[in-house]
């Protein structure tokens, strides 16, 4: 702060000096411009109320000047800073209400279609030749898209997120025609929208966001690469780095989304497209056409669609991990392995063959087994945990294959072997990840609530990964295998009875467990009976 404060030290000395002369317009305009800049820096000191104060005199100061050229600038910073300041107090409908009546001002400017604005240096300087135009009027604009951007946070942190999204692209539209923009945070920003669409599912508004940024950021990073230091090279990097992870959501959620309305449609619903998209107004004179016609906004109905995405998004993917590397920056690496597992996971659910199913479930093994490994248990538990249970899952999805595939040849050694294995690893990850529960070597008697659905479907993927062995009918080891499933089941049938609260939590588990405990027994015995082996 200590430039601020020296500002500030000059402003007071400007003030000292305006009380030697006689009043009048130009000495008020003065004083109403070194007022709004002593309550500019005492809000950004977080000095709110002296800033609140300062800020209002100025407001009260410009009703007496009759000449609005001369206060223009000092009332839009004003309002728009009295606006910050109540928004820091949470008192969102007065902040809003600043924040408005500072675009009214400047429309009402803009319809009189006035081309005198006079900053602070003009008025101090006071030429005799008149006005001097030198890029007051970009000033201006610049004050008022600053009036937009928290106009949209306030309405963000009211709950309104579509005015929120809708004022957004309104600064990002603005900012594009200002010569002083700075295109690293627009095209952050801009791909950063993306996010608000995703979640309402407009891919069409979302893509729109993402090929806008690309489009800006192809257009920057070769010719500054090329001119700046290295420590802007580096913010260069960085700002790739993060619309890459806005890319690869993106595609993430499009293959999910239309993964899931095939699910919708199996199960008797009939869906004919997308949701309704957002319309959003495209940016003027951005032509995003070459990077619109890499990446699809429409569902994904077949393989070759899903593989499209797939690769534009791995490919965005693969350019983030450049700059988010496991050595530097480990938790962002951690999250696009995750990522890219999540992408063979949907990409499989187009694909047909089961083969190509199963490789696509071992390549996502590959990807996160290195991860379990190399973590530290002390920094990184609860992403231990979550990868721990997602190889269960992968090694339980793996199994279904293969044990479909040794059907169609039962007497097949091999095929047999295959599953066994893989029921094992299936069964010692989610082991594991119990494990990691522990508490002084012994596994909780209650999880606490954000762990009782995870644990509880571990108990029942070991069960049922119990039921996947391939061992010969009647024998011992089939008999051990249905009581290891038969108290995987039982447990958490013992668990809900115990602790009720979790029975919303794994309902439909529960209902196929208790049935299976009422039955396993009776199967039990009538091993036991014909015992062979």
């Amino acid at each position: 702060y200590k430039s601020k404060y020296a500002a500030l030290e000059c402003l007071e000395k400007i003030k000292e000096k305006l009380t030697n002369l006689e009043d009048s317009q130009h000495k008020r305009a003065i004083e109403c411009a070194a007022l709004t800049g002593a309550g500019v820096i005492k809000t950004e000191t977080e000095e709110l109320t002296a800033g609140e104060e300062l800020l209002t005199k100025c407001l009260e100061l410009s009703e007496n000047i009759t000449d609005e050229r001369f206060t223009l600038v000092a009332r839009l910073k004003s309002l728009i800073y009295l606006g910050v300041i109540w928004c820091g107090r949470e008192q969102y409908d007065q902040a809003r209400s600043y924040l408005e009546k500072a675009l009214k001002v400047y429309k009402f400017f803009k319809e009189e279609n006035c081309q005198e604005v006079y900053s602070f240096n003009d008025l101090v300087d006071n030429p005799s030749g008149g006005y001097v135009a030198s890029g007051q009027l970009e000033e201006m604009e610049s004050i008022a898209t600053h009036a937009y951007f928290y106009l949209a946070q306030v309405e963000s942190k009211s709950g309104n997120s579509q005015e929120s999204a809708n004022l957004c692209l309104t600064t990002l539209a603005r900012q594009l025609k200002s010569p002083q923009f700075d295109w690293r945070d627009w095209t952050r920003n801009c791909a950063g929208l993306s996010e608000f669409y995703l979640n309402r599912e407009s891919f069409t508004a979302a893509r729109y966001c993402i090929v806008a940024a690309l489009t800006l950021l192809d257009k920057h990073k070769a010719e500054d690469k090329i001119s700046e230091v290295e420590d802007s090279n580096d913010t260069i990097r960085r700002t790739e780095a993060m619309v890459d992870r806005y890319c690869v959501r993106y595609g993430l959620n499009l293959l999910e989304f239309s993964y899931c309305l095939q699910l919708q449609e199996r199960d008797g619903n009939n869906i004919d497209s997308l949701s309704e998209n957002d319309q959003i107004p495209e940016f003027e004179d951005l032509d995003v056409s070459n990077q619109t016609s890499q990446i699809t906004d429409k569902r994904l109905n077949s393989y070759e669609d899903a593989k499209g995405v797939f690769i534009w998004t791995q490919k965005h993917l693969q350019s983030a991990q450049q700059y988010f590397t496991l050595d530097e920056r480990c938790s962002d690496y951690v999250d696009l392995v995750r990522d890219m597992s999540q992408l063979y996971k949907y990409l499989s659910y187009f694909e047909k063959d089961d083969d190509n199913k199963c490789k696509m479930h071992r390549r996502r093994a590959d990807l996160l087994e290195p991860l379990n490994r190399d973590l530290s248990p002390t920094h990184y538990l609860l992403t231990i945990r979550q990868i721990l249970f997602e190889l269960g899952e992968i090694f339980s999805d793996m199994v279904d294959f293969k044990r479909a595939r040794w059907q169609t040849q039962p007497t097949n050694p091999h095929f047999a072997k295959k599953v066994n294995t893989l029921v094992r690893q299936s069964i010692l990850y989610f082991e594991t990840f119990l494990d990691t529960m522990r508490v002084e070597g012994k596994r909780p008697e209650k999880y606490n609530d954000d762990n009782v659905r995870p644990a509880l479907l571990a108990h029942f993927y070991i069960g049922r990964m119990y039921s996947k062995f391939v061992v010969a009918p009647n024998s011992h080891e089939e008999l051990n295998n249905v009581n290891q499933t038969y108290e995987a089941y039982k447990s958490i049938v013992d668990y809900c009875k115990k602790h009720p609260e979790a029975l919303e939590k794994v309902e439909e588990e529960l209902s196929a467990c208790s049935e299976m405990v009422k039955l396993l027994p009776v199967k039990m015995e009538q091993i036991r009976r014909n015992l062979t082996v």
